[in-house]
């Protein structure tokens, strides 16, 4: 057994199962949170989101958890409850669907028509995801992120 340095005992540990080897991540606040989610987003996340008209994340439970971690990849440095609520994006499925909403608390992707009304936080943001300039949209519960198809994003806040 090793001798304690500076008279305090020395515990030995071993690695377990029951030991967690990830430390848990902190979360950022105030205005560095404010800064991460206004930087520029990947182009793998872009590519990620804007695969959902290619039907395979509303058939193929698969596909969608490949998006959520996709989501979990450009932001691991934030908390879940940090993290958009949903994306808001044009559908190419062709008339009568206008857009589409990925709601990542409920794992859902709905398509909407041209007359149908969405729910009331991704409403606001079907306007945007509409605009050529914009990949999708964000939904925040304080904000709106409209991300370029250059990655850029502009906030609209509430």
């Amino acid at each position: 057994m090793p001798r304690p340095i500076l008279g305090t005992p020395q515990v030995r540990t071993s690695a377990s199962a029951s030991t967690p080897t990830v430390a848990p991540r902190s979360t950022l606040q105030g205005p560095r949170l404010q800064q991460r989610l206004r930087q520029a987003r990947s182009k793998a996340y872009i590519q990620a989101v804007t695969r959902l008209d290619a039907g395979t994340h509303h058939a193929d439970r698969a596909g969608l958890d490949a998006l959520i971690e996709a989501i979990a990849n450009e932001f691991p440095e934030l908390g879940i409850e940090q993290r958009p609520m949903g994306i808001v994006s044009q559908c190419y499925l062709g008339t009568p669907y206008e857009v589409h909403i990925c709601d990542l608390s409920g794992g859902i992707v709905e398509h909407f028509e041209i007359f149908r009304l969405m729910p009331p936080l991704y409403e606001r943001a079907r306007a945007l995801a509409l605009h050529r300039s914009y990949a999708f949209i964000e939904v925040y519960p304080d904000s709106l992120r409209a991300v370029g198809l250059d990655g850029e994003v502009s906030v609209i806040e509430k």
